[in-house]
């Protein structure tokens, strides 16, 4: 049995049981040996003991109860959910509220007013999973639209309950992970492979890209946010390439955003409006358009300019999802969610131009594109759903940090060899 002597290497526990070696901060390791050291005991005992305060704790402190938010620019929504963790069912949403980002000079002081809620007090998470309008590096959101910075680190330091940050579209690919056949469309029918790489893009006001990988580890999928939609555009065809020489002209630059979502739908309208390359008479061509009257001249006004660009628009979509999917190659799928997708549900199974894009038959790998799955997700709280499962795999995983302490204060107390195990 090997004696520990003070500073030097020291391997904590077995990761079964706490995953000890992974921990992200190097206080609660320090203070373990310094509390080893202090009490001349070997690695081996201290590991065993340490083992038996963790089960114990764990045992005593899961709880049932998680938290999600939806936080953007204007409002921040919570929601608190009982979990039953044994059978990996949410079931129900015990409280959900909207908090106006405006009413609160920082993410701390909205988290607190939640916290005065009676069901918070009756009700406290152990995890908390939060979908953020911004870029996300290291746990930590600077939100875009707001002068709020979120630090799921420190929040867990200061409030307790182990936190995640996510950006807005990474949950919505969680949501990916765990919606039934009744949440989509099939649109390339063709088998997906088990556990084989996803992709996928949303259209929305702005274009969201994930992609997702299966981990042994978390045995699931773990999605990993892209800023794909920022991409230089690829034009096919002479049109597309007009579209584009407008949108450099306009902007300095074409991204793929330019065009795929809801800004860009606009674009390409004001493109057919403005440079007419179809010829149509002027009287066609007067009114100006936001994205909500495109996609209602299209979809119930039967307006043919307005029809035109939103056909554009998904052809280019199509192309997107296409580019994904050879890019990822997507045997598990390439899934259009956003806030777009459903509504022009029934014009992308009417024309078929989307899929003709993605399956790009002039295309050398025209071939491999027909085997992959291409799905148009109509679920409408694919972030909640998200948020709701990332949580949840939060909740699932033992409270390790929190049995650092309990080790600690055990060593402290005397009885840390009083579990059975040494």
């Amino acid at each position: 049995m090997s004696e520990f002597h003070g500073s030097g290497s020291f391997t904590l526990a077995r990761p079964s049981v706490g995953s000890w070696h992974h921990k992200k901060s190097n206080l609660y390791k320090e203070t373990l040996l310094e509390v080893a050291s202090s009490l001349q005991i070997s690695a081996d005992d201290f590991n065993a003991a340490a083992d038996a305060v963790v089960e114990k704790h764990i045992a005593e402190e899961q709880k049932d109860v998680l938290l999600t938010a939806d936080i953007g620019g204007t409002n921040c929504r919570f929601s608190l959910w009982q979990a039953n963790i044994k059978v990996d069912v949410v079931y129900d949403e015990i409280f959900t509220k909207t908090y106006p980002t405006s009413d609160y000079k920082t993410f701390e002081d909205a988290f607190e007013a939640l916290m005065a809620e009676p069901i918070y007090r009756e009700s406290p998470p152990e995890s908390a999973a939060l979908a953020c309008a911004g870029f996300v590096q290291d746990n930590t959101c600077d939100m875009t639209n707001l002068s709020w910075k979120i630090d799921g680190d420190a929040l867990t330091e200061k409030y307790g309950l182990r936190v995640a940050v996510l950006n807005d579209f990474e949950a919505a690919g969680y949501g990916i992970t765990i919606i039934s056949e009744k949440d989509y469309v099939v649109l390339n029918d063709v088998p997906a492979v088990p556990q084989g790489p996803r992709a996928v893009l949303g259209p929305g006001t702005g274009l969201g890209e994930a992609q997702l990988i299966w981990d042994d580890r978390f045995e699931g999928y773990k999605v990993y946010a892209s800023e794909g939609a920022h991409s230089s555009f690829a034009p096919r065809g002479d049109l597309q390439r007009q579209i584009q020489a407008y949108i450099e002209d306009n902007f300095g630059y074409c991204e793929v955003e330019h065009l795929a979502c809801g800004a860009g739908l606009v674009n390409i309208y004001d493109f057919l409006r403005l440079v007419n390359p179809s010829g149509r008479p002027s009287s066609q061509l007067q009114q100006e358009r936001d994205p909500p009257s495109v996609g209602k001249g299209a979809m119930l006004e039967g307006d043919e300019l307005c029809l035109e660009a939103a056909d554009l628009m998904l052809q280019i979509l199509g192309a997107e999802a296409s580019h994904m999917g050879v890019r990822l190659l997507s045997t598990g799928g390439v899934y259009l969610t956003g806030g777009i997708t459903p509504k022009f549900m029934e014009r992308i199974q009417k024309t078929g131009g989307l899929l003709k894009a993605f399956l790009f038959q002039e295309s050398r790998f025209h071939s491999l594109l027909k085997t992959i799955p291409l799905y148009a997700v109509t679920h409408e709280r694919l972030g909640v759903l998200g948020t709701r499962e990332y949580a949840l795999r939060l909740l699932k995983t033992p409270d390790v940090t929190k049995g650092y302490y309990a080790v600690v204060e055990a060593a402290r107390r005397g009885d840390l060899f009083k579990h059975g195990t040494v």
